[in-house]
């Protein structure tokens, strides 16, 4: 699920709650190392990360606005730790989602030349292919689209929200919107509706067992609205080959449940997501889901990000802070998780959390210094 452009947030006063440190303690965070640096500043971006089964993570970026990056290029982007190359692609708009697997590196973006929604790909030999448009109904303003994609075996699974009228027609940007999806693993389909709730379905996140198929695993967004904060609570559905869900109430406690993200490692789902200005992970690895809520807070519009690796589960979010935000990292080894800032303490602009990508159980934090670089910081 791509990270995209913040507005600014009032600064408040908040209480940062210290986690106690056990003998599994989070790092600390090393020095920033840059994986691109434009020679302007940018005032808004999207960028997302897959990572293969060696730890390398894979993904694209654009960093754009303010008479920088003009054309909108999206760039690739791969490596970990202190190690990152970057090239550029012929892709031209906003990044939604990326997604790998053994035969390359997915990217589900926004054309800006037709304001289409595309999927397309980087092969591992570096060919970036011409991919194909899944919809023409992503809206006026392609860089709020929201969407996500897994990959297997060389297919792939997209689900998108789109706005829609009460009659069933392509909306605008006043009227709710459902999720919609198409897909090559288990069989060709293309753009389908998935949800019809007069609710605003939005902010969905996939996820599949690597190197399988089914189920499919979608968690999103149901309430709230692109204008104002309203009521919202999560949902969560499994596909089956046929493209046919089955969903049921995911979490309804609190008041705004938003900005979903989720991985799955063997049979464990792996959630994260906001509520209430608060960030909150959950998994099903002991059966039934259950959730922990972090005392460090998390800015209401900076999605989440979750990974695991070797055991260590590691999730990631922005923190509001009283002069500006800091991107903040938390993990969890057995039952016990301890958390650190990622960004470093004198940054004088805003650090937004994009990525946790680990390797190992050590995370790297792949973060937008807002208007000056794109870099990527691990722990010690």
């Amino acid at each position: 699920m791509a990270r995209r452009r913040l507005p600014p947030l009032a600064a408040a006063v908040l209480l940062l709650v210290a986690l106690a440190a056990p003998a599994h303690a989070i790092g600390v965070f090393g020095p920033p190392v840059t994986i691109h640096d434009p020679p302007c500043e940018f005032d808004g971006f999207s960028v997302d990360l897959a990572q293969d089964t060696g730890g390398v993570a894979h993904g694209f970026e654009s960093l754009f606005g303010s008479s920088c990056n003009t054309p909108i290029q999206i760039d690739y982007v791969q490596g970990s730790g202190s190690s990152w190359t970057r090239e550029a692609t012929p892709y031209r708009g906003f990044v939604v989602a990326v997604a790998w697997d053994t035969t390359g590196t997915y990217l589900l973006y926004v054309d800006i030349a037709g304001l289409a929604l595309r999927i397309t790909k980087r092969l591992t030999d570096g060919t970036y292919t011409g991919g194909r448009v899944l919809s023409t109904h992503v809206g006026p303003d392609g860089s709020l689209a929201q969407g996500d994609v897994v990959a297997a075996g060389g297919q792939f699974w997209a689900v998108w929200r789109e706005h829609v009228k009460g009659s069933g027609a392509a909306g605008d940007e006043f009227d709710q919107t459902d999720l919609f999806q198409a897909r090559t693993i288990g069989g060709l389909q293309n753009r389908t509706r998935i949800t019809t709730s007069p609710a605003w379905d939005s902010m969905p996140t996939v996820a599949v067992t690597p190197a399988t198929t089914f189920p499919v695993n979608l968690v999103w967004s149901r309430g709230g609205s692109d204008f104002g904060a309203n009521p919202a609570d999560l949902r969560r559905a499994t596909g089956n080959s046929a493209g046919a869900w089955t969903s049921s109430s995911f979490a309804t406690l609190g008041t705004f449940n938003f900005w979903p993200d989720a991985t799955v490692v063997g049979t464990t789902t792996y959630v994260t997501w906001l509520r209430d200005g608060k960030a909150v992970a959950a998994d099903n690895g002991g059966g039934p889901f259950t959730s922990h809520t972090f005392n460090t807070p998390a800015i209401l519009n900076g999605p989440p990000s979750i990974a695991v690796s070797s055991g260590t589960v590691a999730v990631g979010w922005t923190v509001p802070t009283s002069t500006s935000q800091r991107s903040f990292v938390a993990e969890r080894v057995g039952s016990t998780w301890t958390g650190a800032f990622a960004s470093p303490s004198s940054a004088t602009r805003l650090q937004v959390l994009a990525n946790v990508v680990p390797q190992a159980g050590i995370t790297t934090a792949v973060i937008v210094s807002f208007g000056s670089r794109l870099y990527a910081t691990t722990e010690s």
